[in-house]
C-alpha cells in the first residue's frame, strides 16, 4: 500500500514488560493453560461426542519427568495445582513438557457435572487482570505450586461433602483434605492491576509528550 510500497510488513519494536506474576519460592512452577486436540472451549459441542469425550474425559496436569520425580508423582496420581487465587485437582500426566512448567486444559468446569465435582476449572488459577492495551485477560499463565494428593477416594469423599452445600463447597473440600491450599482475598490483585495499568498509562503519556 501507500505506507509500504515494497509490500513488506512494518514492524514496530516495543519495550519488554515482564509478566505481572512470575514463579518464586512459594509458587515455583509456571502454569500454562490451553486446548487439547479433542475438545473445543468448554465442550458444549465436542463434549457430546462419545469418541471425543472418551479421548480426554477429564482435566489433567501435565508435568515434566524430572519435576514429577522430585514431587514423588507417577502417571495417573492425583495432584493439586494451586495458585494465589484457587486450586485444581487433577490426575498427573508425565512427560512432553519443559521442566518447571505444568499444563492444564481449560475445557473443564462444573456446568455439566453438577454439584460435588472436584475442582477442575483452570481459569480459577489464572490472574485476575488484563493487558492494559489489548484488554485481553491473563488466562494463559500463572505461578503455581504442586503437591501430590492421596488416593482418588479422598478426593471423591471431599467432593461428596462439597456437593451438600454449593456455597460452602470449597471450605468443605479443604476441611476434608486437611492440608489443602488456603485461598486468599483478591482485593490486592485488583489494586495491583489498577496500579500497574496507571503506571503503564503514565509511561505511555510521557513517551507521547517527548515525541510530540
Amino acid at each position: 500500500g501507500a505506507n509500504d510500497p515494497n509490500g513488506r510488513a512494518i514492524l514496530k519494536a516495543a519495550e519488554y514488560i515482564p509478566p505481572i506474576e512470575e514463579p518464586d519460592s512459594t509458587y515455583p512452577f509456571w502454569l500454562t493453560t490451553g486446548r487439547t486436540v479433542y475438545q473445543f472451549h468448554t465442550r458444549t459441542k465436542t463434549g457430546r461426542s462419545p469418541e471425543l469425550a472418551g479421548a480426554v474425559p477429564d482435566v489433567f496436569a501435565q508435568l515434566s519427568e524430572s519435576d514429577a520425580a522430585q514431587l514423588g508423582v507417577s502417571e495417573g496420581d492425583w495432584v493439586e495445582v494451586a495458585s494465589r487465587r484457587g486450586s485444581v485437582q487433577a490426575r498427573a500426566r508425565i512427560g512432553d513438557i519443559a521442566e518447571g512448567h505444568v499444563f492444564l486444559p481449560f475445557h473443564f468446569g462444573y456446568w455439566d457435572e453438577g454439584e460435588g465435582r472436584h475442582r477442575r476449572a483452570a481459569n480459577e488459577l489464572t490472574i485476575t487482570g488484563w493487558d492494559p492495551i489489548s484488554k485481553q485477560p491473563y488466562f494463559k499463565f500463572a505461578a503455581v505450586q504442586i503437591r501430590k494428593l492421596g488416593a482418588g477416594r479422598v478426593i471423591e469423599k471431599a467432593a461428596d461433602l462439597a456437593g451438600k452445600a454449593k456455597q460452602r463447597g470449597k471450605e468443605a473440600v479443604d476441611k476434608a483434605m486437611g492440608g489443602a491450599h488456603v485461598e486468599r482475598s483478591h482485593v490486592s490483585d485488583y489494586i495491583g492491576a489498577a496500579r500497574e495499568t496507571h503506571q503503564q498509562f503514565a509511561r505511555a503519556c510521557g513517551n507521547v509528550s517527548t515525541a510530540h
